[in-house]
């Protein structure tokens, strides 16, 4: 009965637990009441005369114990949910390999499709040995750097803490999961990546991912599990579009894109800029716009560059989303 009444329990809380962890959480069960209550003396021969009496308090002790027990063993794990590494929840009845890094330094793997990972230290990545469904599913918990092989036939998934879902095709990207906050950052190096929250278990085969984000090069998305939002935004260092050969790219076409303006409208530099980084990058109004820049910004990232315009026109910058405006500078 104390079992049954353990795996329903189990079963119908809002703990996320391996096999491990339930196996551990029994035997701790069976060993504290084991030790807890106490067989019947055969020196207390009274107590076997109150039709089962003492027996019932032994049950109801128990139960009491048991209780206790679980409740202790619940606020431990929700504790050690919150505290500790993510947690990703894993398919039931697969069987999937990890690989952990227990290293202070970044530890690359390649997988079988050649696609390849870079591990943050103490993060875990979950993969089946050979990609035989219809995509190629993989679980993480911590931080890494992702280089998919392009496949269109089999999208790759990154299954994250809390439902999140990063869905690609062939691109390059960082996941970084920050434990205090309780936040995931998908940002975007190369191609395009889909993140969404996955509106169904994993052992189901229909998924809502309706409310998506498509993300494309330079562009990033935080989720806030605490207020379940996506707010999208810029990378910290956006980096121009590179133009490769190899089909792993994404239609992505500007190269050795020259900085180098003389009297230029202030709506052409950004224009170019814009189609250099694939950022939407637009003066505020018209006026702004024809405002002249001349410089050699080559040698600047995309922030250092947009300093020194603002700088040399008297204007300023502002970042919504991820789209930046240049305004007037209202304390020039």
């Amino acid at each position: 009965m104390v079992l049954e009444w353990y795996e329903t329990l189990i079963r119908e809380s809002d703990l996320h637990l391996s096999d491990a962890q339930k196996t551990q959480i029994e035997a701790r069960l069976w060993q504290n009441i084991t030790t807890r209550v106490q067989p019947v003396s055969e020196r207390a021969p009274a107590a076997k005369v109150i039709n089962g009496r003492f027996r019932w308090r032994v049950a109801l002790a128990a139960a009491g114990v048991l209780l206790l027990i679980m409740a202790g063993i619940a606020i431990d794990y929700s504790h050690h949910s919150e505290h500790s590494s993510q947690v990703v929840f894993l398919p039931p009845q697969q069987s999937l390999d990890s690989v952990i890094n227990v290293t202070t330094a970044q530890k690359e793997y390649a997988l079988t499709d050649g696609s390849r990972i870079t591990l943050q230290p103490g993060a875990t990545v979950y993969y089946p040995a050979v990609f035989s469904g219809q995509t190629r599913d993989v679980y993480l918990t911590g931080s890494a750097f992702f280089n998919v092989y392009h496949n269109p036939q089999k999208h790759f998934k990154v299954h994250l803490h809390g439902g999140l879902t990063t869905e690609v095709l062939g691109t390059s990207f960082n996941i970084i999961q920050n434990q205090p906050a309780a936040t995931i950052e998908v940002a975007v190096v190369t191609g395009k990546v889909l993140v969404y929250k996955q509106q169904a278990p994993l052992h189901h085969t229909a998924f809502d991912s309706t409310g998506g984000i498509l993300l494309t090069r330079n562009k990033k998305v935080t989720y806030n599990a605490a207020s379940r939002r996506f707010i999208t935004g810029i990378v910290d260092n956006p980096l121009p579009l590179q133009k490769t050969a190899t089909p792993h790219s994404s239609n992505e076409t500007t190269a050795n894109t020259t900085f180098v303006f003389d009297e230029a409208p202030l709506s052409t530099v950004l224009q170019v800029l814009s189609n250099a980084y694939g950022i939407v990058i637009l003066p505020e109004n018209e006026q702004i716009g024809n405002y002249h820049f001349r410089g050699n910004l080559s040698q600047y990232s995309l922030f250092t560059q947009l300093d020194i315009i603002c700088k040399s026109t008297q204007t300023t910058y502002e970042i919504n989303g991820t789209r930046i405006t240049v305004k007037e500078n209202q304390n020039k």
